[in-house]
């Protein structure tokens, strides 16, 4: 087996051949590391190096590319149930659809009301009539499941793919924020004890500096994006749900007649 097929197998493996998994929890996972680049240039460590083997994908490498995916996804999550503790059904996705909400109007959401019993089945306005509001938790969560699953080989379906993956992203690179701020003082103090006490440079000492009072500030924004991301992704979801509805109904209805059948004078008036 030869070198590029060794490297395929091994990213199909890890599933880093997917898209969302390289964007949403293999670069956040790098990009902690690189918050470590400063010190290492300061004391001229082979850290660059290190790195370049794990996006490489090469033996340990690989395993520690696997791990700090599955760290940044579990940071991820952890965030995620802070910012909706009821998570799934305090998400906007599932919350929009819920009649006491005030996010959409109630015209809007009878409207996807009504193009989720046309895809599913699933009648959440009989649920919201029937009044237990347990029972109208699931049916949401089992209707917004079951859209998923039908979108996700629709002609909408890159769109809610990049929309997740922005989603993820942005939740597991935050998730790791008290990993990347320490990484960032760690290096930040480094540094400067190069300067001071070794023959290390200036330049990565201010460098340093820099990217912590960044991660700092980035710390305090990030938490307040991840929400504008979900937001952004539950516009996206029904966005798609609306025009794969209106797709469905069209396809559903008896072809017009065809203007072959006009008289040839009138065929283009």
């Amino acid at each position: 087996m030869t070198q590029s097929e060794l490297q395929k197998s091994w990213l199909s493996y890890a599933n880093f051949s997917d898209y969302y998994e390289r964007k949403a929890r293999f670069v956040p996972a790098l990009l902690t590391w690189l918050f470590l680049l400063p010190l290492s240039a300061a004391f001229s460590a082979p850290l660059g190096g290190w790195l370049n083997v794990v996006i490489a994908g090469v033996g340990v490498g690989a395993v520690v590319a696997v791990g700090l995916s599955h760290l940044a996804s579990a940071a991820g999550n952890r965030l995620q149930f802070k910012i909706w503790p009821r998570w799934p059904h305090d998400s906007p996705t599932n919350r929009w659809l819920c009649p006491n909400d005030q996010t959409r109007s109630a015209q809007q959401k009878a409207q996807w009301h009504a193009e989720i019993l046309r895809l599913t089945g699933l009648d959440i306005s009989e649920a919201v009539v029937v009044g237990d509001e347990i029972e109208l938790e699931r049916v949401i969560n089992d209707a917004v499941s079951k859209l998923r699953y039908l979108l996700r080989d629709s002609s909408h379906a890159d769109r809610l793919r990049l929309h997740n993956a922005d989603y993820g992203f942005a939740r597991n690179f935050t998730g790791l924020r008290s990993v990347w701020v320490a990484f960032a003082l760690v290096s930040c103090v480094g540094s400067w004890c190069a300067v001071l006490f070794t023959s290390g440079e200036l330049l990565w000492a201010v460098i340093s500096s820099l990217l912590l009072v960044g991660a700092v500030v980035l710390a305090l924004v990030l938490p307040g994006y991840v929400a504008v991301r979900a937001n952004s992704y539950a516009e996206s979801f029904f966005g798609a749900m609306s025009l794969h509805s209106a797709e469905q109904e069209r396809g559903s209805q008896p072809a017009p007649p065809s203007k072959l059948s006009s008289p040839p004078d009138r065929a283009h008036t």
